[in-house]
């Protein structure tokens, strides 16, 4: 009865608790209340205080991410929802978790649709009062793709959409580069000078050519992978288009994990002016930048 009343009494506050199950829902959530509406912003209600989910990457059609909130005193109930989405999903706030003792709590199952668009995405919680007022959020950065990433100590990912022929373009700390016609940033020695027979495995390795020579993949992707680890430094990711093949223009996003934690993400636009750039090494747009 007391979660009943919680989710009556936060659903009173702005935009009302709706009947709608939700099932088109940007967000999908197991056992909350649909909120039809933009997130509610912030009121002089209890801050959020941390937000944290199992795994970086959310695979698309599935609802089997488990998240666990931190909510300040005072917290009744929590809204979560995505970063411009209008609408969202309500829960009553839960008993402290055991290492946080004075905080109420929100866990619960979250997934996203069939047709959520590939790439980044933020997710946010808001703890409310009795009264209706809210508090600062907590989010965590995510990515939504068609399935995990590859294992690796550091991985890299491009991923578009159409029949265009892109190029992932890493650069290490160390100042080599891989990308589809040089595949490895480790650079060998000098010739004369010996060279470990396996030293190879301490760059990061492109692992196929997506729709190279506008083949067109299913779905397109690239990735740059450390299997040791990676060198300590400043990495830089580019996007080179090699050719539209017809096409008028290719949405991409990358992403860097560190053993499967997201360090950064970004979206982009390549179009046939990208094209008519010069291509090789150091070539294409810059999507991101992170230091290990």
């Amino acid at each position: 009865m007391r979660a009943a009343l919680a989710l009556v009494a936060l659903a009173g506050c702005s935009t009302p608790a709706s009947p709608d199950p939700g099932l088109t829902a940007r967000l999908q959530i197991a056992g909350a209340q649909y909120r039809p509406g933009a997130l509610p912003s912030p009121s002089g209600g209890p801050d959020a205080l941390a937000l944290h989910t199992r795994h970086s990457v959310l695979t698309i059609g599935e609802v089997r991410e488990k998240i666990e909130g931190v909510l300040g005193p005072g917290t009744r109930s929590a809204v979560i929802g995505i970063a411009g989405s209008e609408d969202g999903w309500l829960l009553p706030a839960s008993v402290p978790a055991f290492d946080t003792p004075d905080d109420p709590s929100v866990a619960t199952t979250i997934g996203l649709p069939d047709d959520f668009p590939p790439g980044p995405f933020t997710l946010i919680v808001l703890g409310g009062d009795g009264d209706g007022r809210f508090g600062a959020p907590a989010t965590v950065d995510l990515v939504a793709d068609a399935a995990p990433p590859p294992e690796g100590e550091l991985v890299i990912a491009l991923a578009w959409d159409g029949v265009a022929d892109l190029d992932l373009h890493v650069v290490d700390a160390l100042g080599g580069e891989a990308w589809s016609d040089d595949p490895n940033t480790w650079v060998p020695p000098p010739p004369g000078e010996p060279v470990d027979p396996m030293a190879y495995l301490t760059g990061g390795i492109l692992d196929h050519d997506g729709n190279a020579n506008c083949h067109r993949d299913g779905r397109p992707n690239e990735h740059v992978i450390w299997t040791m680890p990676p060198p300590a430094g400043n990495y830089i990711v580019r996007v080179d288009a090699r050719s539209m093949c017809g096409g008028p223009s290719a949405a991409w996003y990358v992403a860097a994990y560190r053993n499967t934690t997201l360090l950064g993400a970004a979206r982009g636009v390549s179009v046939d002016l990208d094209v008519q750039e010069p291509h090789g090494a150091g070539a294409g747009v810059l999507a991101l930048r992170f230091t290990l």
